[in-house]
């Protein structure tokens, strides 16, 4: 655990510190320790340790090279500081030291060369303990600068924590399906936990404790909130990962249901990732999280890695403050209640003394891509179940001033409502003044919503300058909102990555013309070469075998996606949602038949056994499957039809034997080349099926 060497703040013991009898050393005084000087030397010693920022905690060997200092005079100096082990440590724990520790040390140590005496550094330490934590942030300029450092590294954190979290849930979750992560620790050390019961215990310690170590928690889980879904329209997942980060031991609530799973980076057997888990399944949680699917293993260590090489950064912009947080980003519950309280404070300060009889409510659509209607997220002056209701149609002119005004991308303002025929279904609205202003992403596009002001008194002035005001405050709610559905089009994103991480994955595999999926339908072939080969070499009448093999056959077919550059809107790249389309149809008439991908729109299938006509067949029944069932892409309402081509060559086994007897690297070659001309057939083609026969390429 990392030391603690909390200072007493004030300058108190200075002058009852220094008053030793110094032998020679520096002189002992109050009045001759010049406070300039002082401040001066940590100066020039803090910067050296700022270098040392991507060392979390270190062990005692690793303090002393980094100080120059040795154990002895580490462990001396802490006597000195009166310092006490770390709460969470137990008999036996190794010390380790934290990037504060090392300040004070690497002060303390520079005092040394100076000519004080232990006890005399120690004092001065503890006394200029502030100035030492704060390191040499006198300007606002720096500041300002480790702010920015702070959000932007915390953004990054939380982001990085979530996904963390997101992908081991789907790993577990494989094992047990209602397992949901509630909390993670990211410890700076190696924890082996040789039981449940074990883990158990250090997890309640960290829980307990959790000083000096990132923490991430689901903000709902903790809380306790739940999302009544009969009052929302968008129905996305709502959880929201929360980011600490603490130097106070803020307790973390661990339900009593609650299990603990961790899981260590290959990359870096040093650090460790604790979860807690809530699952009805008591005891079914592994204590070691060992992730079976390859990339998202690859993921995890990834971004544990890249925690890690932020997590430094954001610590020392930090050091100021007790304790910081940043949110992955808010519930709709808590969105709506935070904006609830913002549409009080604005119907107030526009309309003063008509407020309670006027309204204030943010609208927004149910979809940014092809929007239907408008509900109400927000509002002021609307009983609640009439807000939960209400649904103004976008269809045609849209309904109500609001309707109008997102469809058109225009601000609207009436101060004659009841009788203004250019707004639509005014009568409905019942209101005699009223502004609908679009919270605009970009004039070509759709807003990310409607602020709309109205009230019934037609006293109201709603003034053209008012309206003005308005217009830019709908700037700033526009990015307000448009974060709140940039954070849902990730999260929905996210949800397609990690479901499909495998399908990405071999995505990538099958982008080039000779890509890994390219290699293994040549290693296939290589394989049926390979028994053929040792056929050959093991028979006894060699005549016969070959007779044999020239009425066997291998075929190989490509097939190809048409016109598969057309552009789809959707969350997932069409072409992915494509190949999944024809795989699914392959793995349906051909049972264990593997496709594989090349040059991103093209399948290679190795029939064995089957002869060309054989082959024709069976192609035939997948274009016709792949034809016949619309795809279907995630984040799309339209389901497309597409169609496929199709280029096929026979090789008997003899002749499969024959393009090398004995280097592989040839053969390899030869394939090659046969099936570049193969794909080259299909080149220009829609819904065709070419053949090889008869010394020449024919369509069949």
């Amino acid at each position: 655990m990392t030391t603690k060497m909390s200072a007493d703040r004030s300058l108190h013991g200075l002058s009852n510190g220094l008053a030793l009898q110094n032998n020679g050393a520096k002189p002992s005084s109050p009045a001759t320790v010049c406070s300039d000087s002082i401040r001066a030397l940590i100066n020039r010693v803090l910067p050296k340790v700022n270098e040392w920022r991507e060392h979390l905690t270190v062990s005692i060997g690793r303090a002393t090279e980094l100080t120059g200092l040795k154990d002895t005079q580490i462990r001396y100096f802490e006597e000195l500081y009166r310092q006490d082990r770390a709460a969470a440590a137990h008999p036996g724990t190794t010390r380790s030291y934290s990037l504060a520790d090392l300040r004070r040390l690497a002060v303390f140590a520079e005092l040394l060369k100076e000519g004080y005496r232990p006890a005399q550094a120690t004092e001065i330490v503890r006394s200029f303990a502030d100035i030492i934590d704060q390191s040499a942030a006198y300007t606002i300029v720096d500041a300002l600068h480790r702010e920015g450092d702070a959000i932007t590294d915390g953004f990054l954190l939380s982001r990085l924590a979530s996904q963390i979290i997101f992908a081991a849930q789907r790993e577990l979750r494989e094992r047990l399906p209602d397992a949901q992560i509630i909390t993670m620790f990211l410890v700076e050390r190696h924890i082996d936990a040789s039981s449940t019961a074990e883990l158990e215990r250090i997890g309640k310690d960290l829980a307990a404790h959790p000083q000096d170590v990132l923490v991430a928690v689901d903000r709902a889980a903790v809380v306790g909130e739940t999302l009544d879904s009969s009052e929302s329209v968008w129905n996305d997942d709502e959880s929201s990962i929360v980011l600490f980060y603490s130097r106070d031991p803020w307790i973390v609530p661990v339900p009593n249901d609650a299990q603990f799973c961790c899981y260590r980076p290959p990359s870096a057997p040093d650090a460790t990732v604790v979860f807690m888990v809530q699952s009805a399944a008591q005891g079914a949680l592994p204590a070691n999280l060992t992730v079976t699917t390859p990339a998202r293993d690859h993921l995890l260590d990834w971004m544990v890695r890249m925690c890690r090489a932020i997590f430094p950064e954001f610590r020392q912009a930090t050091r100021t403050h007790n304790y910081r947080y940043r949110s992955d980003g808010y519930r709709l519950a808590h969105t709506r209640e935070t904006l609830n309280r913002l549409m009080y404070r604005v119907r107030d300060l526009i309309f003063g003394d008509d407020a309670d009889a006027s309204m204030a409510c943010l609208l927004l659509p149910d979809d940014l891509y092809k929007p239907a209607y408008l509900s109400i997220l927000a509002h002021a002056g609307y009983p609640d179940e009439v807000a939960r209701r209400a649904r103004l149609s976008l269809y045609g002119e849209g309904d109500g001033l609001s309707g109008r005004a997102f469809n058109e991308r225009e601000p609207f303002l009436t101060r004659d409502a009841a009788h203004d025929m250019r707004v639509f279904g005014a009568q409905d609205e019942r209101c005699q003044v009223a502004l609908a202003v679009p919270l605009l992403s970009h004039w070509d596009t759709h807003p990310f919503g409607v602020l709309y002001l109205a009230s019934q008194r037609p006293a109201s002035t709603l003034l053209s300058e008012t309206a003005f005001v308005a217009l830019v405050f709908g700037n700033i709610l526009s990015e307000l909102l448009g974060r709140w559905w940039l954070t849902r089009l990730r999260r929905k994103h996210d949800d397609l990555l990690h479901t499909y991480v495998a399908e990405y994955v071999r995505w990538f595999d099958g982008m080039d013309m000779h890509g890994p999926e390219f290699h293994k339908g040549l290693q296939q072939i290589e394989q049926i070469w390979d028994r053929i080969t040792a056929t050959i070499s093991n028979a006894g009448n060699a005549r016969a075998v070959i007779e044999r093999l020239s009425r066997q056959y291998v075929t190989l077919a490509v097939l190809d996606i048409d016109r598969s550059r057309r552009r789809h809107r959707g969350d997932e790249p069409f072409l992915l949602a494509a190949q999944r389309h024809v795989h699914q149809a392959i793995t349906q008439i051909l049972p264990g038949v593997q496709g594989y991908w090349f040059k991103n729109d093209h399948t290679l299938l190795v029939l064995d056994g089957c002869t060309l006509e054989e082959a024709i067949v069976l192609v035939r029944r997948i274009a016709s499957r792949v034809q016949m069932v619309p795809v279907v892409v995630a984040g799309r309402t339209e389901r497309t039809t597409i169609t496929i081509s199709a280029a096929l060559k026979s090789l008997s086994y003899q002749e499969l034997y024959d393009l090398s007897h004995n280097d592989r690297n040839a053969l390899r070659a030869s394939l090659t080349t046969i099936i570049e001309t193969i794909h080259e057939q299909t080149r220009g083609c829609e819904r065709m099926l070419k053949v090889f026969q008869n010394g020449g390429w024919e369509k069949v």
